[in-house]
């Protein structure tokens, strides 16, 4: 089951626009939605929530459509995003009780639990909090009640690294369980690098790319050999910075390089693996061009 489905998404602005944007995810997904700052992920998830009006296009949530005649799909969402807003005089306790009241799923030991293992004192006023603290009472909103679908932006702001290591290790938990699909949106890729198993690559408020994290592993590859002489337009390569004879590239696909390679009498060919981040940094590259972006 879809529990989000995009279609023809669109948000207009002066000089740019977002979208049009499509895109599922199914029960049990993790995506990363990657891209450089002001690429448009915020204005994206803020149009999924419906906190900014979308222009064009459809959005549902575990089959529900998003719209103002049916809001039961807000019980099915978990979100953070850039303010989540508290009452500041009341405790976290407080806060969570007062949330509670508007998902019949919350479950209040978890709640009690996660903020334990984040390191939270919910007996503390909210005005009292930090900013990392203040995160992680949005974490505990967030999965308290066991949403189908998680819309994290930017979630790690503002915590530390034990924190920030936790609220990992609490959403590997949610997508193992199977009931949950998670949309995480960041331009940091080694922070979700072992939990995510699609990338979505978003520039100039346009999806540029969408594929299986192992596929993009399984075929980008950093070469370098040696050759008394430059070689011109390598297939699928970027070259890197070189010194003649000896030289490199990162290729997306090292097979279809090293064959040309080959053909051109070279044979002794380093091959090296690249980490999802290299990866996502080289594509990050690929789509810059320096156009208007969205916030």
């Amino acid at each position: 089951m879809a529990y989000l489905e995009i279609n023809g998404l669109a948000k207009h602005y002066t000089g740019y626009a977002l979208g049009p944007v499509n895109l599922q995810l199914d029960c049990g997904c993790a995506a990363a939605l990657i891209g450089a700052n002001g690429a448009g992920k915020s204005t994206l998830f803020r149009c999924l929530v419906g906190s900014v009006r979308r222009d064009g296009g459809t959005v549902s949530v575990a089959g529900q459509q998003t719209d103002e005649q049916h809001v039961l799909w807000r019980q099915q969402l978990g979100y953070i995003g850039d303010f989540t807003p508290f009452f500041n005089d009341w405790t976290g306790h407080k806060n969570l009780r007062i949330r509670s009241q508007f998902y019949p799923a919350w479950q209040s030991h978890k709640a009690e639990s996660i903020a334990e293992r984040l390191q939270l004192d919910l007996n503390k006023k909210v005005k009292t909090y930090s900013t990392g603290q203040r995160t992680k009472l949005s974490i505990v909103c967030a999965l308290a009640h066991s949403p189908a679908l998680l819309l994290f932006d930017e979630p790690s702001n503002g915590l530390d690294p034990v924190a920030r290591q936790t609220l990992l290790e609490l959403l590997f938990e949610e997508i193992e369980a199977g009931e949950t699909a998670l949309l995480y949106a960041t331009h940091h890729v080694s922070e979700v690098e072992g939990l995510a198993d699609r990338l979505i690559f978003l520039n100039n408020g346009t999806v540029t790319l969408d594929a299986i994290k192992d596929d993009l592993t399984e075929k980008w590859r950093h070469l370098s050999f040696r050759s008394e002489q430059a070689i011109g337009s390598i297939p699928y390569a970027t070259p890197q910075k070189s010194e003649l004879p000896y030289q490199q590239v990162i290729s997306e696909d090292y097979e279809a390089s090293a064959a040309f390679l080959q053909q051109q009498g070279i044979h002794d060919i380093e091959i090296s693996r690249l980490s999802a981040e290299q990866i996502a940094v080289e594509i990050l590259r690929n789509n810059a061009n320096g156009a208007n972006h969205v916030s």
